[in-house]
C-alpha cells in the first residue's frame, strides 16, 4: 500500500548568495541566479541552508535577502523555502514572522547547536516553532552540526504532535540510516543528496536535493525522474556517475560548505562570486582556477 506523504515528491534546488568585494549582496547576480533556477523547471527552491550561509547573516542582511527572493519566487506555482539557522529559538520565530509578511509559507529549520538538546527539548522546539505558524509547513534539516541525528522512530513521535512538520533533509549515504527514516517516518517527505537518493528510492517515495543541479541540470532532472519511475538501471547509472565527480581533491584544507556549492555556480557563471562572508575563507583564485581546469577537462560535457 502506498503511503501519502505530507509534502509532494520534489527536486529541491538551493540558491546561493553572491557577495561583492565589500560584502554587500550582489543583487543583480542573485536575481539572475534565482531566475535561472525557475527557468530550469524548479518549483521548490530554498535559501540559506548551511551551504547558503544561513548561519552567518545579520538581521539586516536577512531582511534584504528575503525581500529580493520574495519578489522573484512568491508567485503561483512556486514553493519558495527559507532556511533558518540560529542558536536562538526566539530569533527563528522572529524570522518566520518576517518571512510570512513577505508571503513565505515553507521553512527549513535546524536544531539549536550550542548544546545538544535532549528528547524533551527537541519536542519542545518542534511544537513551539511549528505550532506558532500553523498555516506554514516545515522541513527539518537533520545534520550532524546540531550534535544529534534524529531517527525515524523519533520523527514518528514528533509527527504525531506536529502536523505541519512535512519533510526532512538528510545529507547521508548510509543505507541503514536511510532505511530507518523510510521505514518509521515515511509520511514525511525525505530529501536526500545524490549519494542517498537512489537508496531511498529503493524503499519508497523520497525526494532529491540536487547539489549538482547547477552543474549538470539535464542529468539531475533525469536522475530525479528515474527515481519517480523506479527506473533502477538509470538511477544506479547516474548515482555512479555523480559519485565519481571529484572537483576539490587538490584543495587540501578544510572549508565550509558554501565554498563548494558557490563554486559550482561560479563554474557556470564566472560573474557570480564564490567568496564567503568572513571569517570563513572561500577558495583562493589559484584554487578556483584549479577547479575550473578540472571541470573543463573532465566534467564540462555532462549535460
Amino acid at each position: 500500500m502506498s503511503i501519502k506523504t505530507r509534502y509532494p515528491q520534489s527536486n529541491l534546488a538551493a540558491c546561493m548568495l553572491p557577495w561583492t568585494e565589500d560584502f554587500k549582496l550582489d543583487v543583480p547576480q542573485f536575481e539572475q541566479h534565482v531566475q535561472e533556477a525557475v527557468a530550469g523547471g524548479y518549483k521548490s527552491i530554498y535559501l540559506m541552508g548551511t551551504a547558503g550561509e544561513g548561519y552567518a547573516l545579520s538581521d539586516n542582511q536577512f531582511k534584504e535577502v528575503i525581500s529580493v527572493f520574495a519578489r522573484q519566487t512568491v508567485k503561483p506555482g512556486l514553493d519558495p523555502q527559507i532556511g533558518l539557522v540560529s542558536l536562538s529559538m526566539s530569533q527563528i520565530i522572529e524570522r518566520i514572522a518576517l518571512c510570512r509578511d513577505q508571503g513565505m509559507r515553507m521553512f527549513q529549520i535546524s536544531l539549536p547547536s550550542w548544546g545538544v538538546l535532549d528528547e524533551q527539548e527537541r519536542m519542545l522546539f518542534f511544537k513551539t516553532v511549528c505550532g506558532l505558524a500553523p498555516d506554514c509547513r516545515f522541513l527539518h534539516y537533520n545534520l550532524p552540526r546540531t550534535k544529534y541525528i534524529i531517527t525515524g522512530q523519533e520523527y514518528r513521535r514528533i509527527m504525531d504532535q506536529v502536523p505541519n512538520l512535512v519533510a526532512t533533509k538528510n545529507s547521508t549515504s548510509d543505507y541503514a540510516r536511510i532505511a530507518d527514516l523510510m521505514k518509521y517516518s515515511n509520511e514525511l517527505q525525505h530529501f536526500f543528496l545524490e549519494g542517498g537518493f537512489a537508496f531511498g528510492c529503493m524503499l519508497g517515495e523520497c525526494s532529491l536535493l540536487c547539489s549538482y543541479g547547477v552543474l549538470f541540470p539535464k542529468t539531475s532532472w533525469e536522475f530525479f525522474e528515474a527515481g519517480k519511475k523506479k527506473d533502477m538501471a538509470t538511477l544506479l547509472r547516474i548515482h555512479m556517475l555523480m559519485n565519481d565527480v571529484d572537483l576539490f581533491s587538490d584543495c587540501t584544507r578544510d572549508m565550509i560548505d558554501g565554498c563548494f556549492d558557490k563554486t559550482f555556480v561560479w563554474l557556470k557563471n564566472p560573474k557570480f562570486s564564490n567568496r564567503m562572508l568572513p571569517p570563513y575563507v572561500g577558495l583562493t583564485k589559484a584554487e578556483s582556477d584549479e577547479v575550473r581546469e578540472k571541470y573543463n577537462k573532465l566534467y564540462a560535457t555532462i549535460p
